[in-house]
């Protein structure tokens, strides 16, 4: 019996699935992994062939036989839009289908949570699309990246302390981006764009001007009973210590977010090109921040015992530091006989905006596969 046109995309969809996340596979490689016959795998990535959601990238050595055809996802074949609302401005970034930033542009636009914001940014969106010529028939979805705790369930902003909102709607977002749009935590969107099929599973540090986190769990992310997994930013770290903006004391917030070392309107480049010169002063400053660091990281270390991945505009700086770090991480972990867990993010640029994106076209991607997106890519081939 032949199978019916929900079942023949269904494996599609899956072969796409299994293709975003391996570089290249054999037709004998993707029937044996998802289980299909050879027949129902040559027919099916002949059909994503001739549509151009697949191309064929070579072959392999020969074994005696004829070569078998190394077949990979078209990765721009779809787009993804990756929005981060920010205190002064808001990124925008186009993603293709493996997360690869095509273009990018920055909204001088500060977040107030008032008509007139909205109306400015939706304006500020179709400019921005209109003037690197997106196609937008390509966008499968818009993820929207966002400093607070995000309730994907009910669409709803919960609690944003650097925004002061409350209980505030997603569907004010939705009504200005055209759209399917999904929403998640900064820190969460950051997480995302770190993952890769051979590390599933880490907990991602956000060292941000808020500083956050994330749990990667087998390739998902972990939000917790109430969305909130990963608040590491409002963790105590020295009790009675500095006042967090949270209104507590000690939080690893008034520690480890990039306030901590900038100082006089100072950016977070002139301190470290202090740091390379060797600044007495910035010197002392640094050593101190590593110090707290690795209290944190070793404590989180105990808590999930898996690798930890350290992110955020301080993450974008910390590999040449790497060592300073792990020496002193080793202080504080003696169950370790190396430290061998801590990574600095692959991911400096556009993590929250592009993680955003990449977390849409996971929800939305099996609107490739539509019959007018469909019809659309056979007529550009």
């Amino acid at each position: 019996m032949a199978p019916s046109n929900a079942g023949k995309k269904q494996n599609q969809y899956r072969i796409l699935q299994l293709l975003q996340a391996e570089e290249t596979l054999t037709r004998q490689d993707i029937a044996q992994q998802l289980h299909l016959s050879m027949p129902t795998t040559l027919q099916n990535t002949n059909d994503l062939l001739e549509c151009g959601l697949l191309e064929e990238r070579g072959a392999m050595e020969s074994t005696g036989g004829r070569r078998a055809k190394k077949l990979a996802l078209n990765e721009n074949t779809g787009l993804g839009l990756g929005i981060d609302i920010e205190l002064q401005h808001v990124e925008l970034v186009i993603t293709n289908l493996r997360g690869k930033v095509m273009v990018q542009d920055t909204l001088p636009l500060p977040f107030r949570d008032e008509t007139a914001w909205y109306q400015e940014f939706q304006q500020g969106l179709e400019a921005f699309l209109r003037e690197f010529e997106v196609e937008t028939d390509r966008i499968l979805g818009a993820g929207l990246s966002f400093p607070g705790i995000v309730d994907g369930a009910s669409e709803t902003i919960l609690r944003s302390h650097i925004f002061d909102l409350e209980h505030v709607s997603l569907d004010r977002f939705k009504k200005c981006i055209p759209f399917p749009m999904a929403a998640a935590n900064d820190a969460n969107c950051a997480c995302f764009a770190e993952l890769t099929p051979e590390h599933p599973t880490y907990l991602y540090l956000s060292l941000n001007e808020s500083v956050g986190g994330a749990w990667m769990m087998q390739g998902k992310l972990h939000t917790g009973d109430s969305w909130q997994a990963g608040e590491i930013g409002h963790m105590m770290l020295i009790p009675g210590g500095k006042t967090c903006y949270c209104g507590k004391h000690g939080c690893v917030d008034s520690y480890l977010s990039p306030k901590a070392l900038r100082k006089d309107g100072q950016s977070l480049v002139e301190f470290f090109q202090q740091v390379e010169a060797g600044d007495a002063e910035a010197g002392i400053v640094w050593d101190d921040y590593l110090e707290n660091l690795a209290i944190l990281l070793t404590n989180l270390r105990m808590l999930c015992n898996m690798d930890i991945m350290i992110g955020g505009e301080v993450g974008t700086y910390i590999k040449p530091y790497m060592e300073q770090l792990n020496e002193k991480a080793a202080k504080y972990d003696r169950f370790a006989r190396d430290i061998d867990y801590l990574y600095p993010c692959k991911r400096r640029t556009h993590s929250f905006a592009a993680g955003a994106s990449m977390i849409a076209m996971e929800r939305y991607n099996s609107r490739l596969l539509d019959d007018e997106m469909l019809m659309k890519l056979r007529e550009k081939l």
